[in-house]
This record gives C-alpha cells, structure tokens and sequence, in this order.
C-alpha cells in the first residue's frame, strides 16, 4: 500500500467515524424519546387489591441484583405500569402504595428480550409490612407474546464445553436448529460460520444482532464481524419463528446477544485452554512413514475478564450506583497442522524431459487396447500399454475385422522432450517427489506444514446512570485475527501447499444506546451502531515472475509480477492430474454497516404499543479476484493441437489447451439502505388472552455500485448479431444494450403483517420479508455478483495453443461469462406459523410442544442460461456407458467410436466438448460463456 494509499484510508476512517457521530447525535435529537431495543425487554403488569379494583399511583421500583440498575414508576388510573429497556439479568421488584402492605417479588429473572408480566394484587395493612414472593413463584406460562424463542443463559454458557469456543454453537440448544456449519472445531474471526438453519429457513436469512446492534457480514450473510469471548457474554435469546414486528430485515430466525455490565461489586475471572500435539495419536499419513514426526498442534485461549464500579472515593459515584464497566481481553495462540495427502509429480527424470520410465525403450507404442464389437481385445492380450507417453504424432493402427481400431503412437527420439523456457519457468511451482514416496507406483509428493494463527480481541462497556429513569450505554468490540493458510484462499484450486496466503482479518462493533423512562406508561430507547470487518490478504513464498519471460499475452498488465497458474489434466501418472494457484492477490475487503433504530413503547389501557423505525447504511467496498497474470490449462486428451498426450510434457513444450487471462483488478464499492418503520400492540383482552398485532414496512433501496463500474447483463436485449469479440486487444465489441451500468430499483415497500393469540394455545401467522435473500446472499445476490463484469472488467480466453510464445495470436475467443441479475427486484419473503400448548409443571418447569411450519416465496435461485442443449437423437452411448479416451482419439481421426459406432451431428459435437473442446461456440448465446442469471 502507498503512502497516498495509506493517507486515503486513515482520511476514508476519519470521515466515516465523523460521520457516524454525527448521524448518531442528530438522530438522537430527532427521537429525543429513545426507544426499546430488541435486544432489551421489559416488565408490565397491573396493581389492584382484593376486590380487584385498580390502584392509582403505586410506586414500582426495579433493581438488578448487581446494584448497577434501578427504574421506578407508578401506575397509571387503570392501575397499569410497565418498565421497559431492561438488560436480561435477575431483578427483584417492589411495589408501594398508601394504606397497603409492601409487595416485593425478589430473584424475578428477565431474559434477554423477554415480555415478562407481574401482576400484583395489594393487601390493605401498614406500608412497614411486607408481602415477599420469590422470582419462581412468580414464573408462569407465556400469555404476553406468541415470539417461538429460546434463551441460553449465562450459567450455560459458562457451564458447557465448547469445541473451538464459539458462543454461536449454543444455538443449537434451541429447538428447531440444525447446524450446518461443518465444522465440529468451531471457528471465530473470518473462518467463523453461522450456517444455522432455523426451522427449515436458508442458513443466510438469519439476523445476528449484539446488543442492539447488526453484527452481520453484509457480504455473505455466513459469517460475524465480531464473535465476542463466551465470558463476556450474559445471555442471548434465539428467536426462531414468528416474532413481533420490531424484529425485521431478515426472513428466518434472529439471533439477539446481549453483553455483560459491570455492578457495584468487583467482579473478574481468569481462563486458559489448551491443546496440544503431545496428547495427540499420529495421523494416518504421519503413522505411514515411520520417519515422520507429528505435525505441531497447538492451541492457547487465554484472557480475563473484570468489571465493576467506575469512582473516585469521596468525589465521584461514592454511592456506587451511577457508572460501571465491564473489560474482557481475550488471545488465542494456535498452529493447525495442514496436509495435502499423497498427489502424484513427475519424476526427478520427467522435470528434466526424460520420459523414460512412461515410455517404452523403442518403436512405436499403445495407449489403449480397445474390445470390437464382440467385446474381444483389437490386440493380442500380452500387449504393453503405455496410456502417459507423450508422443510427437499417431503411427499406424491395427484394425479389427469388424473395423474398430487400436491407435498406435510414436514416441519423442530417446524419450526426451525439449523444454520451452516457459516450461522450465513453470517448474518452480511443482515440488519435487519426495525421495522413495509412491502413490498407486507414481512418484508423489507428501507435504504436511503447520500454520500460525493469532486472535485478539479487547471488550470494553460502560454504563451510565444519567438519572433513575435514564440510562445510556457504551459498547466496543476489536477483533484482530491473523494467520496463514496452506494455498492461495478463495483461488483457482491448487494441489500443493508452496503458496501460503498471509490472511489478516480485523472485526470492529460499537454501540451507543439512550434508554430512558419517560412517565409511567411511556418508554424509548435509542440505538446507534457501527460494525465491520476487513480483509487483507498477500501471497507468502509465491515464485516471482522471472525475466526474461518469452510468453504472450492476452493483456499487457504487468501479469502482477507472478507466474500464471496451472492446471494439468488427466494421466493416471499425476493422479489425474494436478494444479498449482500463483493467487490474485494482493486483496482487500471491507463492509462498514451503520445501523439506527429507535423504538418507543406506550401503554393505553390494556394495550402495550410499541412503534419505532429502524435504518441501515451499509457498504461493501472490495476488489474483484481477477488472475491477471493468466491461467495456463493442459489437458492430454485435447486433439486439437493436438496434445503430446502427457499433459506434464505439453506443459514443457508448450501444448496450451487453453490460456485465460483478466485485463485489470478493479475496486467496487457497493451501496444499499434499508429503512423499516414499523408498529407493535400486544393487547391484553382478558387476564388470560393477549393478542400480538404487528405491521412493518419495509422500505429495501437500490442496491448500486458507487462508480457505476457494475455491469449487468440483460438477456432480452441480446441479439446474435450483437456477439461479442475482441478488438485488437483494447475491449470487446457488440451489442451495447445488452448491458446495463448498475442495476437497481426505486425503494420497495414490503409489509409484514402478524397476528397472534396466546393463552397456553398460541395460533399465529407472521410473513417476513428480507433484502438480498438468494443463494450466496447478502449483498453478494446483488450488486457484488457483478463484480468482474464486462465491459469494464474483461476475462478472454484463447484456446488451443501451440506455443508459449503465440499466445495472443490467432484463435482468439472473447467468451463471456457474465451475471445477471434482476432489474426490478422481487424480493423474496417467508411466512410463519406455529402452535404451541404450554404446561406448568411442579418445581416451576413449564413445558412446551409446538407445530411450526414455514413457506418460502420468490426465494432466489441461480440459472445458466447458456448451458449446452442436450440432444437426445444419435447418442451413440447407452445409459450408464462411460466415454473414454479411445473414444476420444477415434473421434477425432474418423467421426467414430473406438468401436467403430459413427458419431455425426450435434451429438459429435457435444462429444466434441466431452472430450475436452471448447464448448463455448456450441452455446446458445454464440460469444458468451456460463450466463449466470439470479431469479426467483
């Protein structure tokens, strides 16, 4: 990075950081009257005495048992209060009213975003006495809300063992969830996963939340920015069908975390976990070779955790009931051992040219020994094949009185190829065999490396106590994660581990959150958030590119200063082959989201309403992954150079099946807002009957692309007379309609409606509606598909090359490979439903058992729409009937099978493709590639 480039993005953060405090505290002023976060509950109920007749004016006072929170309230003239913006915790309650004896409810235990309901009835006597209830006497069956929730409680947190210590795997303590994660080690940083699927939701429609707060990466929707230490976390709630209207922006389950605060007491804690290789067996390929020590493995968790009062003795919060912190600083120090297993090279003796030991000691020679028609072999049976000998040419074949034909090669002179330059070149990114290692009696290479990996993440919240009713909240989280991976991440593939990736992944998470008690029957909250993850990834130990280096080009782009990547095809004698990826690095991603939310509740009478908006601006700012350095394919069974038949040797010679290059890495920067106002009432018919109505709007933006550098491709606006091709090397021509800068829609207004009703039997119906809910979702459905696409970024392609240094020359295809997506969304939605019977049982168990059901609409799929017709009439093969690469070499000399079964038509040419053609001129959008359309 320059130091323009330096200066750029110090001054980018500078901005963004002014220009979230600004939003923030302008938006504060707009809602002077904060509202309930999601991740916050609250506690309502109604004071009467014994004739049941309301009473006016009670005072009701709540305090969290760690002396950090109290709110107090009274009644209104039907006798009703509710206390909301509480953290999940255990509080105890009291209630105080002239002429009555003291109420007091001790141990009330909360969950995070719960809907508690405590109602009271006073006995007349003197306020010096006292009616006291524990919090379990206190517990009863879910009348207030029709929410299909589960909460996982700090002790469980702190109580049960994790693989990998990753607070995300608790979720699956809910009912309903499944992991799809396919990690049993779990992971944090970027290499995290959230792939739950909640009742049967696609795993990227879940919404994770972190006090308040989006914790979400914009980009796949499959992973956090942050994943806070399991100590730092008080509890969190897993809503997973059918939830209020406050809950929005995604269609399935939302996940709701909420961190711990410090109290009037000191309180810390200290942890160390560890693993390590001297507790481990030897693995498989390590116990195989009796030389081999075990790979190093090692893992440290380490941190603390400390929170408490913030005062100064006799000047500021003597009474310690005003400010507190909580801090939590938590490393983890691992090496993860890393093994490619056995993959087959060339011998010492190929690498120099010589293909001795693939071929025979002279004359000319047989790949293959094909049965006639009566299933006979053509040769006799004693025969000697030699399938991996390359050859400069075909011989004479022997034919089979029924006339299939058994083709016979010549060899190089002396079995030595003479390497291209380029070839020799390309050799730095093949290890060597290692000394005395075969697989399958080919020489193979065993390589086994153990990567660093370092994780650090500092937590720091303060609450404030402005007054009793007012309460303000400060929350931030740094995630720093670095390691290493074995091969280029996220790349063309590679079969060795030469090439590491230095991986640096930093995460970020602010909350700033304004509770406050207006009166006794109005409440706010307001909620600010700013979250992010960046990566950074550069190329360890990958071969410079050398100089001279005589290969052509399809782009004068400096190839980024690396040698192209390679991909060898079949050849029992490499394993069927092999690849080594040179990277497109260096790359770098980043996803600011700035979120708002305000939520104000009201009590009128026997209604609990609640009414607020929710806003997000989110941003993906990222390169695209192009190989501007080129990829190199061979491929043995290629007739049209036609190959050496070793596509080891047509590397050294410079047999290029196909050569694809892209002309630059570009940087796009994504954009979309969503705003989401929305209106909650959950009405208390009866004692024992609350209805939750619910209605949201969801207002979705164009998603675009800052720079207009997203190109979309619209099929209806092909023709054929519009093919594209290339134009002297500066850019492509043809049918300029068919793409369009940007897609994009106006605002989109979705509206989710729910209604419920809940005694112990709880019907409900809810419909959600998300932005960006496809395949691969996120903002990736949407303006980050188009990453990469022509006309600004163009990917050609030459097929069929015989030569390093005629690569640009003749032969030059422009296939495009293009995305599509929507120019008017709809956007996808799911509907809810469950019923639940629930049961107090003795010891103040309540059981649940529930039927849910979901209904997907509009959910997004990805289509080809340039795939290869397929031809029903003379396929030659029967079901089931494998092609082979006789078949293949007969096809190209005479039109026929190796047993001597005529191909013609358009069932030839699709064999054609089958045995390694270019397919692309047999698509149906001549000049274009895979067409890879989003739709519903």
């Amino acid at each position: 990075m320059t130091e323009n480039s330096n200066l750029l993005h110090r001054r980018n953060n500078i901005i963004g950081a002014a220009r979230f405090w600004l939003c923030t505290f302008l938006l504060a002023l707009t809602f002077p009257l904060a509202s309930r976060a999601q991740d916050t509950g609250y506690i309502s109920g109604t004071v009467v005495d014994k004739s049941g007749s309301a009473v006016v004016g009670a005072e009701v006072v709540i305090a969290n048992t760690s002396g950090n929170f109290t709110r107090t309230t009274s009644t209104n003239t039907d006798g009703a209060y509710v206390i909301a913006g509480l953290p999940g915790g255990t509080y105890n309650l009291t209630v105080t009213a002239k002429g009555f004896q003291k109420y007091s409810a001790r141990g009330v235990v909360l969950e995070v975003a719960q809907k508690s309901r405590i109602d009271v009835q006073l006995t007349v006597g003197a306020v010096t006495e006292t009616v006291e209830v524990t919090g379990e006497a206190v517990a009863q069956v879910e009348t207030t809300s029709s929410d299909l929730t589960n909460t996982v409680t700090g002790k469980q947190i702190d109580n049960l063992v994790l693989n990998g210590r990753n607070f995300t795997q608790l979720v699956n303590l809910a009912p309903g969830v499944v992991s799809q994660t396919g990690q049993d080690d779990a992971k944090v940083g970027v290499y995290g996963n959230v792939a739950y699927s909640m009742n049967g939701g696609r795993t990227e429609y879940n919404n994770w939340e972190l006090d308040g707060g989006d914790n979400m990466d914009n980009g796949s929707n499959a992973t956090l920015n942050v994943y806070p230490n399991p100590e730092a976390i008080a509890e969190f709630k897993v809503l997973t069908s059918n939830y209020g209207a406050q809950y929005g922006r995604n269609g399935s389950g939302t996940v709701e975390v909420e961190t711990k605060s410090g109290g009037a007491t000191f309180h810390g804690s200290g942890f160390e976990y560890l693993r390590n290789e001297f507790f481990n067996a030897k693995s498989w390929e390590e116990g195989a070779d009796p030389t081999a020590k075990k790979a190093p493995y090692k893992k440290h968790d380490f941190g603390y955790t400390i929170g408490g009062p913030i005062y100064i003795p006799n000047h500021y919060n003597t009474g310690k009931k005003k400010t507190f912190f909580f801090f939590s600083e938590e490393w983890r120090r691992e090496k993860n051992p890393h093994t490619t297993g056995l993959v087959n090279v060339p011998s010492d003796a190929e690498r120099t040219g010589n293909f001795s030991d693939l071929c025979p000691a002279s004359g000319d020679f047989f790949r293959t020994n094909p049965n006639d028609k009566s299933g006979n072999p053509v040769l006799p049976p004693n025969t000697s094949l030699f399938p991996d000998c390359p050859a400069t040419g075909k011989g004479p074949a022997v034919t089979a009185a029924d006339g299939t034909q058994a083709q016979s090669f010549a060899p190089f002179v002396g079995n030595q190829v003479t390497a291209d330059p380029v070839g020799q070149a390309l050799l730095a990114l093949i290890p060597k065999a290692s000394p005395g290692l075969t697989n399958n009696g080919f020489p193979a290479v065993l390589q086994t490396v153990s990567l660093p990996e370092t994780w650090r993440e500092e937590l720091i919240r303060v609450d404030h106590n402005l007054t009793d009713n007012y309460r303000l909240t400060f929350r931030y989280i740094h995630d720093s994660w670095q390691t290493q991976t074995e091969n280029p991440l996220w790349g063309n593939g590679t079969s060795f581990e030469d090439v590491n990736t230095e991986f640096v992944g930093p995460g970020t998470s602010f909350v700033a959150r304004l509770n406050a008690n207006i009166s006794p029957t109005l409440l706010n909250e307001f909620v600010a958030s700013y979250t992010a993850d960046h990566i950074f990834l550069t190329a360890l130990h990958n071969p410079p590119l050398p100089s001279p280096f005589p290969m052509g080009v399809l782009f004068n782009n400096g190839q980024g200063g690396k040698l192209p990547a390679i991909s060898l095809g079949n050849n029992l004698s490499y394993g069927g082959g092999f690849s080594a990826d040179t990277g497109y690095f260096p790359w770098n991603n980043a996803n600011p989201v700035y979120t708002y939310r305000d939520n104000m509740t009201k009590i009128v009478g026997t209604h609990t309403m609640q009414f607020g908006v929710y806003m997000a601006f989110a941003q993906k700012n990222e390169q695209n992954s192009p190989y501007i350095q080129g990829i190199l394919t061979f491929d043995s069974s290629n007739t049209s150079i036609p190959s050496t038949g070793n596509s080891f040797a047509d590397l050294l010679v410079g047999k290029v099946a196909q050569f694809s290059q892209v002309n630059l890495q570009a940087k796009y920067y994504n954009r979309y807002r969503i705003v989401e106002p929305y209106f909650q009432d959950d009405w208390r018919m009866t004692q024992r009957f609350t209805l939750n109505l619910g209605l949201r709007l969801s207002l979705y933006g164009t998603y675009r692309e800052r720079y207009r550098h997203a190109f979309n491709f619209e099929p209806t606006a092909f023709t054929g007379g519009g093919s594209p091709v290339i134009d002297d090397g500066t850019g492509p021509t043809g049918q300029e309609g068919a793409f369009i800068p940007g897609p994009g829609n106006p605002f989109n207004g979705i509206v989710q409606c729910g209604g419920s009703g809940g005694v112990s039997l709880i019907p409900s119906l809810v419909t959600n509606s998300f932005p960006g809910a496809t395949i691969g979702s996120g903002n990736e459905a949407n303006t980050e598909s188009l990453e990469g696409s022509p006309p600004y970024s163009l990917n050609a392609s030459q097929f069929n090359v015989n030569g390093y240094t005629n690569i640009g020359g003749g032969g030059l295809l422009f296939p495009l490979g293009v995305s599509s997506v929507p120019n008017k969304a709809i956007w996808p939605y799911v509907q809810q439903w469950h019923v639940d019977v629930q049961k107090e049982l003795p010891s103040h168990f309540v059981g649940t058992v529930s039927y849910v059901g979901s209904k997907g609409t509009h959910l997004s799929q990805q289509r080809n729409l340039n795939q290869i017709l397929p031809v029903s009439s003379g396929n030659p093969f029967a079901a089931g009937q494998p092609i082979t690469s006789a078949d293949c070499d007969s096809l190209s000399s005479s039109g026929q099978l190796a047993n001597g079964t005529a191909v013609t038509g358009q069932a030839a040419t699709d064999l054609g493709v089958a045995c390694g053609n270019d397919p692309n001129p047999s698509r149906p959008l001549n000049g274009f590639g895979n067409i890879t359309r989003l739709e519903d």
